[in-house]
């Protein structure tokens, strides 16, 4: 393969609460970098979707996918031609009102995240629905809402606490078994994005706003399925990866040149906002917790309410993922329009090369030997297509 190149740069969008063919050469790598484009999927789904909340493959091929805002969860044939409708909207055991992230459970099995149930549920391979847990635990610590964010080998969740109304510039990521019982174990802790705070009214009528900086730097994370947690550091961009006995082991940094905020940037990261930020509402009936989220079809925030950054972060903290061979992908940040560029890092933190991806695509999830992509039109409907693994 050729090589191409010297080194690139590479959103952080904040959650609010209310078989290809591989050309070479693209954007600039580092010296000796590997850049690699995808060209041509293997597969496509003939139709599109509204909101792609989760993809997962099963080990006979089948995939998995749920759809946030038409409130379905589809299984698709290996060869993404035919798709069958599991369960219903609703809420009893067998049903879902919001179905979100889905994730590897041993058995072959997937854990489904019910946002509008406020519930996590495991389903069989063979379309079964298992045991439940809630979304809102109760724990010595205080109140925890766990949304998975990743789940490993064993069966163990990942997740980023929320639910004490706290303001931080940090905050740990803990590890957490349903079966296990225990309170959860923090692993390592990473920066979140930055906010600005005012204060308005007087001393009887006192208003506090925090809002997010959008674009501003924040680590990302994910896990390999032996548990080990690859981190991507925001200040100087690196991975550090921290191995399921505590050690850490560090890559080099990378170079990258920053790249200017522009109105289109702006633009982008509001139209991402509406399409996929989440509302959440806790209540407190008598003691008992209960907990409704939903995600997607919200409204376009203006942009000039928001303090703004001069310049991107190297990457986009919530692109962060870790395929079944235990490399890091990470979507570098681009100018608004471009086509977007993955850095791929090895088990020791280290870049091994970087891959184009199609304009106005996102990698959403991975199979055997496979990526999968999905690819929004002019409309916003979602099409999700599968690619051959590069050779890495």
């Amino acid at each position: 393969m050729k090589q191409c190149g010297n080194e690139g740069s590479a959103a952080a969008v904040t959650a609010t609460l209310a078989v290809g063919v591989l050309a070479l050469c693209g954007p600039p790598a580092a010296a000796g970098q590997e850049v690699i484009s995808l060209e041509g999927p293997s597969a496509a789904y003939a139709e599109p979707f509204s909101l792609i909340g989760g993809i997962r493959e099963l080990d006979d091929g089948r995939l998995f996918v749920s759809d946030a805002l038409e409130e379905k969860l589809y299984a698709l044939d290996p060869e993404l031609k035919t798709v069958e409708t599991i369960s219903k909207k609703g809420q009893g055991p067998d049903e879902y009102r919001q179905p979100d992230g889905l994730f590897g459970w041993p058995g072959d099995s997937t854990l489904m995240v019910d946002l509008g149930n406020g519930r996590m549920t495991v389903i069989g391979s063979d379309h079964g629905f298992g045991r439940t847990v809630p979304i809102v635990q109760q724990e010595d610590m205080g109140l925890q809402i766990i949304i998975p964010e990743a789940v490993d080998g064993r069966g163990y969740l990942y997740y980023q606490p929320r639910g004490d109304g706290m303001i931080r510039d940090s905050a740990d990521i803990v590890r957490w078994q349903p079966d296990a019982g225990g309170d959860p174990d923090p692993v390592v802790r990473v920066k979140l994005a930055d906010v600005t705070e005012s204060t308005s009214g007087g001393a009887n009528d006192m208003r506090q706003e925090v809002r997010p900086v959008p674009l501003s730097p924040e680590d990302g994370w994910s896990v390999g399925p032996d548990g080990a947690v690859a981190v991507v550091r925001s200040g100087d961009y690196h991975v550090d990866w921290v191995r399921r006995d505590g050690s850490v082991v560090s890559g080099s940094p990378v170079a990258y040149e920053p790249v200017p905020v522009k109105q289109a940037d702006k633009e982008a990261w509001a139209e991402e906002i509406a399409a996929n930020g989440m509302m959440m509402m806790v209540t407190n009936e008598n003691g008992k917790v209960n907990a409704s989220m939903r995600r997607g079809g919200g409204r376009i925030p203006g942009v000039d309410g928001f303090e703004w950054p001069e310049v991107k972060p190297p990457f986009a903290p919530e692109s962060v993922r870790v395929d079944p061979l235990g490399y890091v992908w990470v979507e570098r940040h681009v100018p608004a329009g471009d086509s977007p560029v993955l850095d791929v890092f090895d088990g020791y933190g280290e870049r091994v090369a970087s891959v184009t991806i199609p304009v106005r695509s996102s990698l959403r999830g991975f199979g055997d030997g496979t990526l999968y992509l999905t690819r929004w039109d002019d409309l916003g409907f979602q099409w999700l297509e599968r690619y051959e693994r590069p050779s890495i």
